[in-house]
């Protein structure tokens, strides 16, 4: 008799802050604080509103990986993704909802994050937010047979809503790469945790 897999879920968030987090990044924004958490939400969702008709809000993504013992589920919500140029269309299944998809088309993941840091001393985007839009756009281009896709880094400050944008364009490839290398070291907790959670 054939038993379903034990499943390890784990949100592409937690992922990338368990496997790539190094020190606190702003520590009034890493608080839970309740006014900070709506704000950023509010702030969120007006900038979603600004994108346009080619831009899709809250999409949620989801894989999951067959290992030996156990399926591995990473999923999460992409702030945005957009859908740009288009020759022609088709229709794809997305969340049992049927959408159309233009067949040359680029595709871009927004990421948005709200702080109270002066965006002008960002030199670049913050290494675990560009890894959460990474992992997001290879879900994405993986589910959607893309042979590349972008990345955009959407920071807003929550006093000022000042905004400042970091774009990444990568093959599929690449981002196949970086996927395998960032599962490769959670697969040692993951082992870890499931032969714990056997003995």
């Amino acid at each position: 008799m054939d038993l379903e897999q034990p499943v390890i879920r784990i949100s592409v968030r937690n992922l990338v802050e368990f496997i790539l987090r190094a020190g606190d990044i702003d520590n009034r924004i890493a608080s839970t604080d309740k006014d900070t958490m709506q704000l950023g939400s509010r702030i969120h969702r007006k900038i979603q509103k600004r994108k346009g008709s080619n831009y899709h809000a809250e999409v949620p993504l989801k894989i999951a990986i067959e290992e030996d013992k156990y399926q591995l589920v990473i999923e999460g919500r992409a702030d945005g993704i957009l859908i740009e140029s288009a020759t022609e269309e088709i229709t794809f299944a997305d969340n049992f909802n049927h959408r159309t998809m233009p067949i040359d088309c680029k595709v871009t993941i927004d990421e948005i994050k709200g702080m109270y840091m002066k965006l002008d001393l960002l030199e670049d985007a913050i290494g675990v937010h560009r890894a959460q839009a990474m992992c997001y756009a290879y879900i994405y281009a993986l589910q959607h047979d893309l042979s590349a896709i972008s990345v955009q880094m959407t920071y807003c400050n929550l006093d000022t809503e000042d905004i400042r944008y970091f774009h990444y364009d990568y093959t599929f490839e690449e981002l196949a790469d970086w996927f395998e290398k960032l599962i490769d070291e959670y697969k040692k907790w993951a082992d870890f945790q499931f032969a714990w959670k056997k003995l």
